[in-house]
């Protein structure tokens, strides 16, 4: 009879039983280094801050709409001219600054918004088309050539599309400048001939001019066009130049009409026919016998222009004071001016 092997003795290792694998070696731990892991966290807590603030800014409407610009076209009046030489107190001035001041949201967040002023002084509707206007080395905006190109290159630039608005257009005046004489207060043969060369210029290129250039893809205008009408500077020396300065509004209004483009009443806003010369004094040079007769706005007028603009663009409030000094670069920051610019709000909504 064969003996049975006996069982195996317990190997060096500590192992117990057949077939049981030898253990591994144990690693020592490292100990964690705070230092990269803080900064790992830094860099990972900056980089998802910076997605956060340019998400938040795509789509924050105020940002999406900066800068943003007022446009004033047209002659002297929009340029601001005085015969004090006082060419930063026009209503062009008064409405960027009161912009400016706009309180566009309940927490206070602003739109940056610059002043594009391609006025022309003696600027008349060929003028505006064609160039040559007589005050084309005086005028604010940097251009040279016709008024209107630079517009229309202003508002086609892709960095300023839907960023234009409110724009102003004041332009017709010098079309019949001579053809009503204060002297015998009478209306020359001329006139007729001019309002219609006036409303040709108006209808056949300059307002379809702009408003294609304010179209947007969908057709839809982006942007504020309002015309302005005229006072009557004569309505104190000549109580009968009513009829003339009618006719020249109706003409402006019935070529605004054509494509839908609001007339800001400044007639009205001046008196009208029956307070017309009573403030006519006050509202421009015409009664300051050191100017001859100057009928441009004093900066009192110009503030009543302004106001005019504002109302007709839907922005509630008042001016400020008459006589405080504007700039055009530099507005003032006192005598805040409460005012929702509502075609901001519409495209940000």
């Amino acid at each position: 009879m064969r003996d049975h092997p006996s069982a195996a003795a317990p190997s060096a290792s500590g192992s117990q039983g057949p077939g049981a694998r030898p253990a591994k070696p144990t690693r020592p731990t490292k100990p964690v280094n705070l230092v990269v892991v803080a900064v790992f966290s830094a860099v990972l807590l900056v980089a998802l801050i910076a997605v956060d603030a340019l998400t938040l800014s795509r789509n924050n409407p105020i940002e999406a709409l900066s800068p943003h610009y007022y446009m004033a076209l047209g002659n002297s009046l929009s340029f601001g001219y005085q015969p004090n030489l006082n060419f930063s107190s026009g209503f062009a001035d008064d409405i960027l600054n009161d912009l400016r001041r706009a309180e566009l949201s309940p927490k206070g967040q602003q739109i940056s918004i610059e002043g594009i002023n391609y006025a022309c002084a003696g600027e008349t509707t060929a003028t505006m088309i064609n160039g040559g206007c007589v005050g084309e080395f005086a005028h604010h905006g940097s251009y040279t050539g016709a008024q209107l190109q630079a517009a229309l290159a202003f508002l086609k630039d892709a960095r300023h599309q839907g960023r234009v608005s409110p724009i102003t257009l004041e332009v017709g005046a010098n079309d019949v400048d001579g053809d009503f004489d204060p002297t015998t207060c009478t209306a020359t043969s001329s006139a007729d001939a001019d309002l219609a060369r006036m409303d040709a210029n108006l209808t056949g290129v300059i307002l379809p001019d702009l408003v294609k250039a304010l179209a947007s893809p969908t057709g839809a205008r982006a942007g504020d066009l309002h015309m302005l009408n005229y006072y009557n500077p004569y309505a104190k020396i000549c109580p009968n130049s009513a009829t003339f300065a009618h006719e020249l509004n109706d003409h402006l209004q019935a070529d605004a009409a054509k494509f839908r483009i609001p007339i800001v009443d400044i007639y009205t806003a001046f008196g009208g026919d029956s307070g017309m010369a009573s403030h006519i004094c006050d509202y421009t040079w015409v009664c300051d016998p050191r100017f001859q007769e100057n009928i441009h706005p004093t900066t009192e007028g110009y503030r009543i222009i302004a106001n005019a603009v504002e109302a007709a663009l839907g922005l509630p409030g008042a001016g400020p004071a008459i006589g405080v000094p504007m700039t055009w670069v530099a507005p003032m920051q006192s005598a805040r001016f409460e005012v929702r610019l509502t075609a901001l709000w519409r495209a940000a909504s």
